[in-house]
């Protein structure tokens, strides 16, 4: 019997922009993602908004049909008013987000030619992406984040999924965006919670990729917890340039390999959202989990204390609390329940334990072997350096 192994590569591009009030009647950058080429016929797009975003900008829809009115002539329509989305973790919940979109698909008629605009949080545009994935298995997408995460990672990368069974993106796709636009208007209608919980991704990349960017964060820290728009605005387009760099040139942008560079501090964080039932957003649950690994690195020589401790400072000056009650949760044999991530970790990972770790400030290497005994070390410095933070906070608020 003879066998012959046949072989393709697909080249993926998606531009990522960078601009303020993209709904503006003078701003371009849509158009110019969407404007037909002279022998093709109008593109037509859809629009599906973050209901928090509506709540936040109640003239965003008004802004959306004025916008298309002005730019009608190259060529683009909206082909139905722009459908709201109950956003936050509720979205990725099932798959009803999925099946909205594909009806909404059937419904107006859209071709695979037909654009999807997703404006919201990194839970809208997980959810909405996937919808989008699989209606005739691929409509372009464009990802608007509205959220500080989402602008900084969620809403850069090639991955759609929601939750099933309890489990975080279970069911999902490998769909590179047709295009990314980070609006940073939409980052000022943020709540101090969202505005603060995707600086937690910068620190994170900051840690692993790029010392000096630590630095930065670490000066512009006043100005970021005072939400100082231009210090966001650099912040955000360094994380997501650092984002974008090891995802296209990585060699494993949809992770068929175990390593998962990107997802330092992760193993705990998506065990500790789902204990806290997403009490706890991602990013603020990402804070907890890179505090706790930075000091579980110090433990095995990956960190100096100082530095290890310098992270945690970091973090808490940017005003994320770095200690839950989840983690006080254990289970009949009295063990934390937060070590279950261990396992969920490894079964996504596609059943060996693979965690990213420093290797000094600004540099990563993997480790296959994870030491619950230090990682309790670990977690009694860390509980420590939390209450002296909040004792200090209460101080100065008396």
């Amino acid at each position: 019997m003879q066998q012959r192994d046949w072989g393709f590569a697909v080249d993926f591009h998606f531009p990522v922009s960078f601009t303020r009030d993209a709904f503006a009647p003078d701003n371009g950058v849509l158009a110019d993602l969407m404007a037909p080429a002279a022998d093709e016929p109008p593109s037509r797009a859809v629009v599906f908004i973050d209901t928090a975003v509506l709540a936040a900008r109640p003239g965003l829809v008004r802004d959306i049909h004025a916008w298309f009115a002005a730019h009608a002539a190259r060529h683009i329509t909206l082909a139905a008013t722009p459908e709201p989305i109950s956003g936050g973790e509720a979205a990725k919940q099932g798959l009803a987000v999925v099946e909205r979109v594909a009806r909404v698909g059937v419904d107006l008629g859209l071709c695979r030619h037909s654009y999807v605009l997703i404006i919201g949080g990194g839970a809208v545009i997980d959810a909405v992406g996937l919808g989008a994935s699989l209606f005739h298995r691929g409509l372009r997408q464009i990802r608007l984040p509205s959220t500080t995460l989402g602008q900084c990672d969620a809403g850069l990368g090639v991955k759609n999924a929601v939750n099933l069974f309890g489990l975080k993106n279970l069911i999902g796709t490998f769909t590179p965006p047709w295009a990314v636009v980070d609006d940073s208007r939409f980052l000022e209608s943020q709540d101090d919670r969202s505005w603060r919980a995707g600086l937690a991704e910068a620190v994170k990349v900051a840690v692993i990729k790029d010392a000096a960017f630590l630095d930065r964060i670490e000066a512009l820290a006043p100005a970021l917890a005072r939400r100082d728009l231009p210090a966001m605005e650099e912040v955000v387009e360094r994380c997501a340039r650092l984002h974008l760099e090891h995802i296209t040139t990585s060699g494993d942008p949809f992770e068929h390999g175990s390593s998962r560079p990107l997802d330092f501090g992760h193993w705990s964080a998506h065990r500790l959202e789902a204990l806290s039932q997403h009490r706890l957003q991602h990013g603020e649950a990402v804070a907890i989990g890179v505090a706790l690994d930075a000091l579980y690195a110090a433990r095995i020589g990956r960190l100096t204390t100082a530095e290890a401790e310098r992270i945690v400072a970091i973090l808490t000056a940017l005003g994320f609390r770095l200690w839950d009650a989840t983690f006080d949760l254990r289970d009949a044999d009295g063990h934390r329940q937060v070590y279950a991530g261990l396992t969920q970790f490894r079964e996504h990972l596609g059943g060996r334990l693979t965690l990213a770790m420093p290797a000094g400030l600004g540099s990563r290497a993997d480790i296959g072997v994870f030491d619950e005994a230090l990682c309790e070390s670990a977690l009694a410095v860390l509980r420590q350096l939390a209450r002296r933070s909040a004792a200090r906070v209460s101080s100065r608020t008396r």
